[in-house]
């Protein structure tokens, strides 16, 4: 199947009457630099330890590119690839290769559903807050869906088509 250019910025775009589920980013190349990332893991899953090493040098390679980017360790993409990192690289110990399956999974429900753990986790660092963390905020940081109809809009933030900045994946307080 051929797709025009149109076509490819966004599959199963939002209509006036359906709200956006899935999160397809073809033009994008931190959604597939994420989804290689969860090949990847997947592979090394199913028994190629290798694989874990060429998702963490990825990681590495995206946090590198958007670090010199964004100019700061304190920009949430930044935040999200080095901790993401980090973890890669505990769950690499022999020990704690069981762990590969949370990334795994959260990496394919980020490229799937635009919906990214590690951003909403780090969102509720102090530093990336501006609320008092309370019960009703972790509760709507965690349940509420990631925003993809204002990433469509303003796809330029480098992460997934803007899905590492934190409006798009935390609902603001209802006043």
């Amino acid at each position: 199947m051929n797709l025009s250019s149109s076509d490819t910025e966004y599959i199963n775009a939002p209509t006036q009457s359906k709200e956006q589920r899935f999160f397809v980013l073809l033009n994008d190349w931190t959604w597939w630099a994420w989804g290689v990332t969860a090949v990847l893991l997947t592979i090394g899953l199913l028994g190629f330890p290798v694989a874990f090493a060429a998702a963490g040098g990825l990681t590495s390679i995206q946090a590198i590119v958007m670090l010199i980017r964004e100019k700061s360790l304190l920009a949430l993409p930044v935040q999200i690839r080095v901790a993401y990192g980090i973890y890669l690289g505990i769950s690499f110990l022999l020990q704690m290769r069981w762990l590969y399956w949370l990334p795994t999974v959260g990496t394919y429900a980020l490229v799937v559903f635009g919906y990214c753990i590690m951003a909403r986790m780090l969102s509720l660092l102090p530093w990336n807050r501006t609320e008092v963390l309370s019960l009703e905020l972790l509760l709507r940081t965690f349940t509420s869906r990631p925003s993809l109809a204002r990433v469509a809009n303003s796809p330029s933030w480098g992460c997934a088509g803007g899905l590492c900045s934190i409006d798009a994946q935390v609902r603001k307080k209802s006043a």
